[in-house]
């Protein structure tokens, strides 16, 4: 009965103590805004890095490993590298925006502008995300009528199903940086409501 009762006491203690400290100035609170979206362009910057070399292996390996000619073969090729290539174009565009945000704005404008980059990287997220994984799963399996010319068609099936693991471990890594950015940016919508 005592442990409800103590948890509660603790609770009530912890959130005295909170409104015993000292709010930042503003200066402190646009100095961690700032290192906020550092660290969310700094993810930009990986997350094209990632694409530029998967973008880069698969353009030099469908050029000289294996240089598909048959028109199915290129919609594929097609679905899967413009695919890389966009969701590039959709970072270089995110980091462009977010260098719009300018925290030594009112605190309305901060806060207008930091919302819109955090709806904005939610549709990113979602649908536009979504898509572009479906196109080039899409891309990878119309690949698969033309490499039985060279692969075995034992092969071929272990490579339609090992997409399926790597697939879903790409999914994952992308499921948990996509957390990690949209945690980074509400805590940034947290701090730029302190701005008043």
């Amino acid at each position: 009965m005592s442990d409800p009762l103590d948890s509660l006491k603790d609770k009530w203690q912890e959130a005295k103590d909170e409104t015993k400290k000292p709010l930042p100035d503003s200066k402190e609170l646009i100095q961690l805004a700032r290192n906020k979206m550092k660290s969310a362009v700094n993810m930009h910057l990986g997350n094209i890095a990632v694409l530029a070399l998967t973008l880069i292996g698969l353009s030099a390996f469908f050029l000289f490993v294996a240089p598909l000619q048959n028109a199915l073969s290129q919609l594929g090729i097609f679905l899967m590298l413009g695919g890389l290539a966009l969701r590039i174009i959709i970072e270089l565009y995110s980091i462009n925006q977010s260098k719009r945000i300018d925290f030594s704005e009112s605190a309305a404008t901060t806060q207008e502008a930091s919302v819109k980059f955090y709806q904005y990287r939610k549709r990113i997220h979602g649908p536009v995300t979504i898509s572009i994984l479906i196109a080039y799963t899409v891309g990878f399996y119309l690949l698969t009528p033309e490499f039985s010319n060279y692969f075995t068609t034992n092969q071929v099936i272990l490579l339609d199903i090992s997409y399926l693991g790597a697939a879903a471990i790409f999914i994952y890594s992308i499921r948990t940086a996509i957390k990690k950015e949209m945690r980074l940016l509400n805590e940034l919508n947290e701090l730029s409501d302190q701005f008043g």
